[in-house]
């Protein structure tokens, strides 16, 4: 659509959203003179921000994710960066980095979700940046048979110094509508708030000074979803009192790594538990990522237990992203993958909405009720703005709902307000649709659960007439 066509309408008389069993036929479903849709149900899977599987360090189509065998189509791409590609000298960010990575997101239909790593087990100075390891007090370690070198955490000039990191990155790019999640890294290995397996052993940040870490994203990011890393429950618990989602590694460890000690069985339920964390899906988002890759996977899921119990522990965690590496899956992974693609996250039906038929002469506003059900698992986590268009009399104009989707948790929801109808709104027939738009550019982002879509993502319902 024409930018100058665009006629962006306030609402008033919003009556909220709340949860509401569209199946009891209310009294205004009967009134005369308006028209009822109740739109098609999909049960295809659908490609929507903020949710379903990532591409990692990489985009759809590239050669990576080509050669990645049945590896679905992203909404995210997940990237990690060390601190020493963030900020290769002293104060000099690098920017150019993540605007390239930005437009090249928008190229393929993806957000971008980040985290920052301030160490890592490879060669060290592919890691820290090789002024800050010449400046500050650090660890060498061997790990795995491997020499590497950490930061000391508690150090003030490591504090100062990742402040200044996450701060600059902040002021560029917090709320940027392209960014759907910022993981709270910036604490040892990869960023995921562990030491472990180091010769000798390096000491972990403390619990005061991992609060001064976590006051940095909450301050500089807060404009963004933000997930904290679950190894750490003393950040946990802060964190998700803060508002913050979770994350975690090694999704389908049912006993790989010890034969009395799993992350699904006992790290997960117990670190949620002592963390209070179980309701922080409702404010930030639950992400998960695999041990290794998904073929990996068949080693450490026992045939007993299955993938689909799996994936239905990450739904009954409230999951919305998952993050696969990239890599190939197997032809028998991939019902269930489908299954839980269908409901991680939010998943939008537009059950039923209710128009007038005709609108008089001197009507200023368009009456609305509709009724929503999120079947998914979480909310979204950006406040998209559900939508009509009308289409008529060579115009078109967007009038806006001032509904909330961010509070549509799982369940049914009500929307009934008036829009404001325009001076200029000539007589004759007009084509309503329906579609919930990207607060940032005001087009149609989020896919129904509905059939009937057309190109560009709206849902038409039918015909209002104003008469003259």
């Amino acid at each position: 659509m024409n930018r100058r066509d665009f006629i962006k309408l306030s609402s008033c008389c919003f009556l909220g959203s709340i949860a509401y069993p569209w199946k009891q036929n209310p009294v205004w479903a009967h009134q005369p003179g308006n028209f009822i849709v109740e739109p098609e149900v999909s049960d295809e899977v659908l490609v929507n921000p903020g949710t379903g599987f990532e591409t990692f360090n990489s985009f759809n189509g590239d050669l990576r994710n080509a050669l990645a065998e049945n590896y679905p189509e992203c909404s995210i791409a997940y990237f990690r960066f060390y601190w020493s590609k963030l900020e290769p000298q002293e104060g000099r960010y690098n920017f150019e980095m993540v605007d390239w990575l930005l437009e090249k997101a928008r190229e393929k239909g993806q957000d971008l979700a980040l985290r920052f790593m301030p160490t890592g087990n490879e060669d060290s100075y592919l890691c820290t940046p090789e002024w800050f390891m010449n400046k500050a007090k650090g660890y060498w370690y061997k790990r795995y048979n491997r020499m590497g070198w950490a930061p000391d955490h508690n150090d003030p000039y490591f504090l100062a110094k990742q402040e200044e990191l996450v701060s600059a990155f902040g002021e560029q790019y917090n709320g940027h509508q392209n960014i759907t999640r910022m993981d709270i890294g910036s604490v040892g290995f990869w960023g995921e708030w562990h030491m472990s397996h180091t010769e000798p052993e390096i000491p972990m940040i403390s619990e005061e000074n991992a609060i001064k870490i976590i006051d940095m994203y909450l301050k500089y990011w807060d404009k963004t979803p933000l997930s904290m890393l679950i190894n750490y429950v003393p950040g946990l618990r802060y964190a998700v009192s803060k508002g913050t989602g979770w994350r975690a590694d090694s999704l389908g460890d049912y006993g790989h790594f010890s034969d009395t000690w799993s992350h699904m069985l006992v790290a997960y339920p117990r670190d949620l538990e002592l963390a209070e964390a179980w309701d922080a899906w409702k404010n930030g988002p639950v992400a998960f990522e695999p041990p290794g890759t998904m073929h990996d996977l068949d080693k450490y899921v026992p045939q007993n237990v299955g993938y689909d119990n799996m994936w239905d522990k990450a739904l009954e965690w409230h999951g919305s992203a998952f993050n696969a590496k990239s890599k190939s899956i197997y032809p028998h992974q991939v019902p269930s993958i489908q299954n839980f693609l269908k409901r991680c996250g939010y998943c939008f039906i537009l059950r039923r909405i209710v128009l007038p038929k005709i609108l008089s002469p001197d009507q200023r506003y368009l009456p609305v009720h509709m009724e929503i059900e999120n079947t998914g698992v979480a909310p979204v986590y950006k406040n998209y703005i559900p939508a009509l268009k009308l289409t008529g009399n060579q115009m078109s104009l967007i009038m806006t709902s001032g509904a909330k989707t961010c509070e549509w948790l799982p369940g049914w929801h009500q929307v009934q307000e008036d829009l404001l109808l325009p001076d200029s709104l000539g007589t004759g027939n007009y084509a309503v649709s329906f579609g919930i738009l990207d607060p940032g550019n005001h087009s149609p982002a989020i896919r129904l659960a509905n059939k009937g879509m057309d190109t560009d993502r709206w849902y038409p319902l039918g015909i209002v007439e104003k008469q003259s």
